[in-house]
């Protein structure tokens, strides 16, 4: 017999994305049916009338942005699996779609600093628990940034009546983006709020403000739509979101082979890992005081698909070899060699996180496997194999 799961939310990418890894699973078992409730109706009406029709369907679970103060036991009361979709907070005592929000915040910040960015600020959504997590984990790992936060006053200014996730005001945005010390990078809660930036910095013809010149600007969620959309297009922090859905389903059928008085009070939360970031050309930029030095990171982070020799990077800059080798380490902190060992150790990352086997990557890369592996352990911390099977 089929089973039913109705989802509540499937207008945005993260849904979809879900979505995918459920039908994953039911094409693998051949035993699913998903049924889609229009948000319109989810808003306008109580849970108990979502509950009520869940049941005259006959549903077996259903997916949704459910409030913390929302009761979800007319689901439970019909044998029916409520799991959140996690948006304000988690709901206690119910499965949780929810995410590593402060690996995706550390990870971003990573970023920013090996493209020589030493100032940070962060642009979200105050009081959401996805938005709060991803900006402390920025925090965290950044050793100094400035926020700003929707309907929160930090250390710049406070914006004021912000109700939705997409309204905001123009002129303060551009205050706000003008006060910062540049070159900047600024990292978002989602890539809808990094679009605000680029839609208000497009719309101040007087704004001055050039991305990714002054303003290197990340997302989160790789919603490929906007990210695409936006004029430059957004580079943007690609969470496992597929894999999540997969993990839904398998713990669906799990708990439906039970009977509904048997089932655990408590459960463990879907995680939602982040895997890589999507470089586009709102990143694509280097920073370094010295435009030498800038201009040997910018090729160095546009080939490290092949191998290079640091004789093509002394043609680039009019110094020899030395003076290249010793500027470079005082700038950087890093000799040029660990540069580029770092680099090509990022792109086999990326070559991996894509789906590629790690011996297939380092063939892409055209270096031995052995040395890749060697070199990837040494940055890294664990075997190719072990970051592959880390799940």
């Amino acid at each position: 017999m089929a089973r039913l799961l109705m989802m509540t939310d499937f207008t945005e990418s993260y849904a979809n994305k879900l979505l995918q890894g459920i039908m994953h699973y039911s094409h693998e078992h051949d035993s699913w049916v998903v049924a889609k409730i229009p948000l319109s109706f989810r808003d306008s009406n109580q849970l108990k009338t979502v509950a009520d029709i869940a049941g005259q369907w006959k549903a077996d679970a259903i997916i949704g942005q459910f409030r913390g103060a929302e009761d979800v036991r007319p689901f439970r009361d019909k044998g029916i699996i409520p799991i959140a979709q996690d948006f304000k907070q988690p709901i206690p005592g119910i499965i949780n779609i929810t995410g590593d929000y402060k690996e995706a915040g550390r990870m971003a910040a990573r970023y920013f600093m090996e493209r020589g960015v030493r100032h940070f600020a962060f642009y979200g959504m105050q009081g959401l628990n996805w938005s709060d997590g991803r900006r402390d984990g920025f925090f965290e790992e950044a050793a100094s940034v400035e926020s700003y936060e929707a309907g929160r006053k930090k250390r710049l200014r406070e914006i004021k009546n912000v109700r939705t996730s997409w309204w905001y005001n123009t002129e303060k945005l551009i205050h706000w983006l003008r006060s910062l010390p540049k070159p900047v990078g600024i990292y978002c809660c989602d890539d809808n709020k990094a679009y605000n930036i680029i839609e208000a910095c497009s719309q101040s013809q007087l704004s001055g403000l050039r991305i990714p010149e002054d303003i290197l600007l990340l997302g989160t969620d790789n919603d490929e739509t906007v990210c695409q959309l936006c004029l430059p297009q957004l580079s943007s922090v690609d969470l496992d979101v597929e894999n999540g859905g997969y993990q839904v389903a398998t713990l669906i059928e799990y708990l439906l082979a039970m009977p509904p008085q048997e089932r655990p009070k408590h459960y463990s939360d879907i995680i939602v890992r982040p895997t890589h970031i999507v470089t586009r050309h709102s990143t694509d930029a280097l920073v370094n005081d010295n435009p030498y030095i800038s201009r040997v990171l910018q090729y160095i982070d546009s080939h490290a698909e092949k191998p290079i020799r640091v004789d093509e990077l002394v043609a680039l800059v009019p110094m020899s070899r030395r003076t290249l080798e010793t500027l470079f380490q005082k700038e950087t902190g890093s000799s040029v060699y660990q540069y580029i060992i770092h680099a090509r150790v990022d792109k086999f990352k990326e070559l991996m996180d894509k789906g590629m086997t790690p011996l297939s990557a380092s063939m892409e890369l055209g270096v031995e496997y052995k040395e890749m592996a060697r070199n990837f352990k040494k940055v890294k911390g664990l075997s190719p194999r072990e970051y592959v099977n880390k799940d």
